[in-house]
């Protein structure tokens, strides 16, 4: 058995099928050391030898998991809560961490304000994690209790609003801290808004366009959709193209918006804040980037166009996805039915 002492408290050190394992023991009584340490290595050959599991601390896990997601749309996505719970816990070893200890963070998370759908994305981050380590042969830690994700109210914007929302973020415009980079950002800010609506993009999706995905010639632009949607091919609105073709007049490299990509990292809380300055109405429910997309869908069903082109316009790969955009405006479908069956 491989304890050994350092500044009075006992350490168990073990190599078992050259997996290494070291813990504290936390105590400076001898005996209390060497139960634990046959309890721990009868537990080590377990897992190695019986299991063929190797032991990771939560780090190790986490970027075992990220390393397989690099080239998936939802990277940065993981990449974002498993910070979070970098951050919560200790790096530990993935088998010693207690459910109880985890599933606290999750309620702690709840109590500080977080969104209940985003806590929800959290926790499910946390179990792919889990069974990661259990699909690659490394040893596990708890799988916790799934959140409930909660059906939000669909908030469109109206035009007055889009309109107050592109003035509050017009670079001409007088304001309190003027400057140089304070016009450039709100410029950028104006522009992707345009971008979110006119090509019903998602917030990544409208920041990390390419001017490769961009052809002037056929008036088309290639947005690369996330969340394994189907890429969608559109055309250009007038208002859209003077917004690109003015960016592309000074443009610096592939991005169309260099600031806002991913090698920046981008947030998109800015968006929330741009409503605020408006004066958006927030007592008809929040406003985010998403916001934006939920309002093109909404436009183009209002207009008439057909459910399934609706669904190619947003890249869902599935039409369930786009018929809650029907769910979301009930009183106007029945008026519509009632104008077909009473053939008015």
């Amino acid at each position: 058995m491989s304890l050994h002492q350092r500044n009075g408290i006992w350490y168990w050190r073990k190599m078992v099928d050259g997996v290494l394992f070291n813990r504290s023991t936390k105590t400076e009584d001898k005996k209390l050391a060497e139960t634990m340490a046959k309890k721990w290595e009868h537990e080590a050959v377990k897992t190695v030898v019986y299991d063929g599991e190797r032991p990771v601390t939560l780090y190790e896990a986490i970027d075992s998991f990220l390393g397989e997601r690099k080239h998936l749309p939802s990277y940065t996505s993981a990449s974002q809560h498993m910070q979070h719970w970098k951050n919560a816990l200790p790096n530990e070893k993935m088998k010693s961490l207690q459910k109880h200890k985890v599933q606290a963070v999750v309620t702690r998370r709840l109590a500080e304000g977080a969104a209940q759908n985003t806590v929800s994305v959290f926790v499910t981050y946390w179990n792919a994690l889990v069974n990661h380590c259990k699909a690659n042969k490394l040893s596990p830690g708890p799988l916790l209790d799934r959140v409930q994700s909660k059906r939000t109210r669909f908030r469109i914007i109206t035009e007055q609003e889009e309109a107050a929302m592109l003035a509050a973020t017009c670079p001409n415009a007088k304001y309190p801290g003027k400057t140089a980079t304070s016009d450039a950002q709100r410029q950028d800010n104006q522009d992707v808004l345009v971008c979110l609506l006119h090509l019903g993009a998602r917030i990544n999706e409208a920041q990390n366009l390419r001017w490769s995905d961009v052809d002037f010639a056929n008036n088309t632009v290639l947005v690369r959709r996330l969340k394994n949607g189907d890429d969608t091919l559109l055309m250009m609105t007038k208002a859209l193209r003077a917004v690109l073709e003015r960016r592309y007049a000074t443009k610096i490299d592939n991005w169309v918006f260099p600031t806002k990509s991913e090698t920046y990292k981008a947030h998109a809380q800015w968006v929330t804040t741009v409503a605020k300055r408006a004066g958006v109405d927030f007592e008809a429910g929040k406003v985010t980037s998403h916001t934006f997309r939920h309002s093109a869908a909404t436009r183009l069903l209002r207009a008439g166009m057909d459910i399934r082109k609706v669904q190619q316009f947003l890249g869902h790969k599935n039409i369930s996805s786009t018929l809650v955009y029907l769910h979301a405006m009930p009183s106007e479908v029945a008026a519509h039915a009632v104008s077909v069956f009473d053939g008015s």
